[in-house]
């Protein structure tokens, strides 16, 4: 849509997420941004350069995967389900270094494609190469690609930091040809177990000095909490078999998020996962104004039957957006999907709240808050429709969770 270009769209239901579902409604989008919504018959005299007739559609927000490594896409089937999270991250780790460039690139558009077709318009990448921000820029989408590291043996510090600024740098420079004004950088240390205490506290100095998000995977497994508790388990014996164990490093005794907080990096972060806290630990979330990221798919697949907290979350008002993982650990990338995992995990929760983890909550989670994630006046025309057979439905909301399988219509700052 050209600059300044004012267009009507109307349709069967508009979603707006932080206000009321409206029948025979209509938006007014000047250029990429909002201008009015309402009912047909309110804004009929509106004048305007063209209309989109999105008739038999429900309108609403584009999908916000807050978490997702698309460099993995081509892992889909390649890696078995039943292993336990030590064998399985030896799976990933063999397999990505066989990968090259291309086949690293051609996965990132497999992977968006994807995404695409379920109404995801904005994603949380976590990526070791930085490349989806141009591949983003490619398919005109919005994202914040965390720039993800690993290196527990704190003598790795001073190389991956270097890099990491690097490639920083380069995104952030004005004059570079990757300029995606459509997106954003991140810093994401891979988990609590997996960074050294020197480079968790340098790459989160990094983040707060360039004012860029951080996101961080904690809490995700037994092993995990086994591992920062008492030193010892699958996950030590991994890092000692990567050769990158630290003799030095003592065990916290402690949760990962009592670690992280005692750190002084926790505020503000990203939390992906958090499938095993306790209330103390949902007590610090709140108070660092942590945001959650939930994968459901992702803990399906690994057969994880304990329940996930997320009531404990809603019920302290800890914002939770829903991630899809990779397709190592997932056999779609599906926002539908994950809603429906999440409706048969919490039959009891209701679908608007389900529908806001999906788009406004995934905003606020990859620095995107007030910019996208709702239709109101000022945000973003970041708009999907999907198609309703029957023009009578009473709840367009359920229709989305429990019916839809795709959208019909897709735009992306007001194009």
């Amino acid at each position: 849509m050209g600059k300044g270009r004012i267009v009507k769209i109307e349709a069967d239901w508009i979603l707006p997420i932080t206000s009321p579902p409206i029948k025979d409604g209509v938006m007014i989008v000047n250029g990429n941004v909002i201008k009015a919504m309402g009912i047909k018959r309110e804004l009929s005299s509106f004048p305007c350069d063209g209309t989109i007739d999105c008739s038999g559609r429900i309108l609403l927000p584009g999908f916000i995967n807050a978490h997702t490594h698309l460099e993995l896409t081509g892992f889909r089937g390649r890696i078995k389900k039943g292993l336990s999270f030590t064998d399985w991250a030896r799976e990933v780790v063999s397999i990505r270094r066989g990968l090259n460039g291309n086949e690293i690139t051609s996965a990132i558009k497999d992977g968006l494609d994807e995404l695409i077709s379920s109404g995801v318009t904005t994603v949380g990448d976590f990526s070791q190469t930085g490349i989806t921000r141009d591949i983003l820029n490619e398919k005109g989408l919005k994202g914040t690609v965390f720039l993800e590291f690993a290196g527990f043996n704190p003598e790795l510090k001073d190389e991956i930091i270097r890099q990491l600024k690097e490639k920083v740098d380069k995104i952030l420079n004005p004059k570079s040809k990757i300029e995606n004004r459509k997106s954003k950088i991140g810093i994401a240390p891979h988990a609590p177990y997996s960074v050294s205490i020197e480079l968790l506290k340098e790459s989160h100095g990094l983040a707060k000095g360039k004012i860029l998000p951080m996101a961080m995977h904690i809490a995700e497994m037994p092993e995990e909490i086994e591992f920062i508790k008492s030193g010892s388990g699958a996950i030590r014996d991994l890092l000692i078999e990567f050769s990158v164990w630290n003799d030095e490093w003592k065990a916290p005794n402690t949760t990962p998020v009592k670690y992280l907080h005692t750190l002084g990096i926790l505020k503000g972060t990203t939390g992906i996962h958090l499938n095993i806290v306790t209330e103390d630990d949902i007590r610090i979330l709140k108070e660092n104004d942590v945001s959650v990221v939930y994968c459901p798919g992702s803990n399906k697949w690994f057969g994880r039957n304990w329940k996930y907290p997320l009531k404990e979350f809603l019920k302290n008002n800890i914002n939770v957006a829903i991630g899809t993982d990779s397709l190592s650990s997932n056999e779609r990338l599906n926002m539908f999907y994950e809603m429906r995992t999440i409706k048969e995990n919490f039959p009891d929760i209701d679908n608007n709240t389900i529908l806001k983890m999906a788009t406004i909550n995934g905003a606020r989670a990859i620095g995107f808050e007030g910019e996208i994630g709702e239709i109101a006046i000022g945000r973003k025309a970041d708009i999907i429709g999907i198609d309703i057979e029957d023009s009578s439905i009473k709840d367009p909301v359920e229709y989305v969770i429990n019916s839809a399988e795709k959208v019909s219509f897709i735009m992306v700052d007001g194009n």
